[in-house]
């Protein structure tokens, strides 16, 4: 109990600023529960009257005040005082409850908008490598459901400890008054709940942990199969995978029905215990009402206060429940905020304004975590100013991984990287990575407005939204602007997720307009013709001429055309760079270049002169693909 106790203000501890931001609903909140706990507190009191007072015409005594002439003189007029009583203390209950639900939900609300906004911004910090560990569906959970429930241990329960801790402690107040030695023999039960809480609070929160997990690898099978689901219909796979998630999912319900039964044994439990405690006092008070020591409405008031008394005693084993769930999505949505992002800001960063777009690779050598021998051995590279470098080699030589390097997706494991003579390491990421543009294989298209997908190339600005002059310019240059005039709504015209209603080469063309919009210096192309046909890819490339022309240009070239547009051809293989220069130099060199050269494009282009222009006149199975 103690360790839960402990976790708990630890949890508190790290969301303290969420929680400050939101002390003044908290403190109406906890305000309007303590006056819904004192009018509750009086009600029990107006038993006593009608019962001794009006109908058995006994003395009236409450809290040191006597209403014996009250009761003998004017019945007719107290008991409608006390009718009427009842009446208004049921609406002024009523309002607080009202007041204390809302104030608890819109508080609650507010920090869970709060930690869901920390936890999607530390997940966009984080580096690339956790996210190609991690499950889509999993981080989804945290940031969904397992938020949500967290609500339950920062707000309700820090919130229901504060309220039903004042009324255990009125209660307790006010039934001391009516008799000590009742109100003594029913502390005794406190002992007996606080053992059954304890036996119950370890499995309960093991059986909400195994839970989360297994709902959290549910919903990344099911993010896994409905993003994939064109390979899943292709492969005829719709029965695999449906008796997969029947597996998956029974696992996870009966993951939740031993939740359900320890939740379930627990109630019984403090139930059980708390019956005892009202039976024992029922005994003991029945004997002091026989014997005089106690009325008979003062005995109905002490068992309506111990009424109250166990009502927050059972709030506080559901709240064990609550907690035990929260604390399993807290520990899961901490697992996150606690990752350190790989890589980040440098103490004190220089910021880069425009820069030439000179790169410089020295002694760079880099490693994946889960690779057993290093990608990258000792590399050095210069690319300069608007030069078009093409990275050449067999599939694993690390040609992606120089790309990937550049915008600091990774920082090497030795070496330097250098932009402009400037250590990247010790430069802004934000300012490196508004210097570059980005084309991948795939082009990355959002499920969203042409406009939008376009004018996200230019989201890091100080402007905000581009106009839409400067999207339709971008579009023209990127030669998308006819085919999205075409569109029901035009550049307003929603794509699918990923892009899906667009066709390859449209979405690569949506992509060169975002590039061409965001104006940055250097161009970093992993083969953006890959996956399309051969027509397709000429227009692609043909299109990025205008780029290349002008920013500092290095490619990932599968592709014959590509390689014949390059100013330098790096060839790499095994990690490190086994030759550069001109395509022609090094075939007649006739060592690595010309041996892959020969194997992936059979000599097509060996007699054929250089070529300046995206190899516009060569073979159209020149475009097929390489390693």
């Amino acid at each position: 109990m103690w360790r839960e106790a402990a976790r708990f203000m630890a949890t508190l501890h790290r969301f303290r600023e969420h929680l400050e931001a939101q002390r003044w609903p908290m403190l109406l909140a906890v305000s309007a529960s303590v006056g819904f706990t004192a009018v509750t507190l009086l009600e029990p009191w107006t038993l006593q009257i009608v019962f001794d007072g009006v109908l058995l015409d006994r003395p009236v005594r409450i809290l040191g005040w006597d209403l014996t002439a009250a009761a003998s003189h004017r019945r007719e007029l107290l008991l409608g005082g006390t009718a009427a009583a009842v009446l208004l203390l049921a609406i002024l209950r009523g309002q607080l409850y009202y007041a204390q639900n809302v104030l608890t939900a819109t508080s609650g609300i507010d920090v869970v908008m709060a930690i869901r906004r920390q936890l999607f911004a530390h997940l966009q910090a984080l580096s690339l490598d956790f996210h190609h560990r991690s499950k889509a569906g999993d981080l989804l959970m945290r940031m969904t459901g397992d938020i949500v429930m967290l609500r339950e241990m920062v707000v309700a329960a820090l919130i229901t400890l504060l309220t039903q801790g004042l009324v255990l402690a009125g209660i307790l107040c006010v039934m001391i008054t009516i008799n000590l030695r009742l109100t003594l023999v029913t502390a005794l039960v406190a002992p007996a709940l606080f053992l059954v809480l304890s036996i119950f609070r370890i499995q309960l929160s093991e059986a909400a942990r195994r839970q989360r997990r297994r709902e959290g690898r549910l919903a990344s099978a099911v993010h896994e199969v409905l993003g994939a689901i064109q390979l899943v219909q292709a492969n005829t796979a719709e029965k695999f995978e449906s008796h997969r998630f029947k597996e998956m999912n029974k696992r996870s319900l009966r993951s939740g029905v031993r939740l359900t039964r320890i939740e379930a044994k627990l109630n019984r439990s403090v139930q059980i215990a708390l019956a005892g405690g009202l039976c024992l006092i029922l005994w003991l008070g029945s004997r002091d009402v026989l014997s005089g020591r106690l009325s008979p409405g003062q005995l109905l008031v002490f068992l309506a206060y111990l009424r109250g008394l166990y009502k927050p005693l059972r709030q506080v084993s559901k709240l064990v429940q609550r907690m035990a769930k929260a604390s399993a999505c807290g520990d899961r949505v901490l697992e996150v905020l606690d990752l350190v992002p790989r890589i980040e800001d440098p103490p004190h960063p220089t910021v880069l304004r425009r820069v030439r777009g000179v790169i410089s690779f020295r002694g760079v050598t880099f490693s994946y975590e889960t690779a057993e021998e290093p990608t990258l051995r000792g590399v050095d590279l210069d690319v300069g100013r608007r030069e078009m470098v093409a990275l050449v080699g067999p599939t694993g030589a690390g040609k992606t991984t120089i790309l990937s390097l550049i915008p600091r997706f990774y920082d090497p494991r030795e070496g330097v990287i250098t932009i402009d003579g400037i250590d990247i390491r010790t430069v802004r990421l934000r300012s490196l990575r508004r210097q570059i543009s980005l084309l991948t294989q795939e082009a990355v298209v959002m499920g969203a407005s042409i406009y939008e997908n376009i004018a996200y190339g230019a989201l890091g600005g100080k402007n905000g939204w581009p106009p839409e002059a400067e999207i339709e310019a971008a579009a023209r240059g990127a030669g998308a602007h006819d085919f999205v005039r075409e569109l029901p709504k035009g550049y307003q015209t929603i794509v699918g997720e990923r892009g899906v209603t667009l066709s390859g080469g449209q979405r690569q063309r949506i992509a060169i307009a975002r590039a061409i919009l965001r104006r940055a210096p250097i161009l970093l192309l992993d083969e953006p013709t890959t996956g399309l046909d051969p027509v397709s890819g000429r227009d692609v490339m043909a299109t990025l001429r205008q780029l290349v022309r002008k920013q500092t240009t290095v490619v990932v070239a599968h592709h014959l055309n590509t390689v014949l547009q390059a100013d330098r051809i790096l060839f790499l293989e095994g990690g490190t760079i086994r030759e550069q220069g001109s395509h022609r130099d090094l075939l007649r060199r006739g060592d690595r270049y010309a041996e892959f050269f020969e194997t992936e494009w059979g000599g097509l282009a060996h007699h054929l002169p250089h070529q300046g222009s995206m190899g516009e006149s060569l073979p159209r199975n020149t475009l097929s693909m390489g390693g």
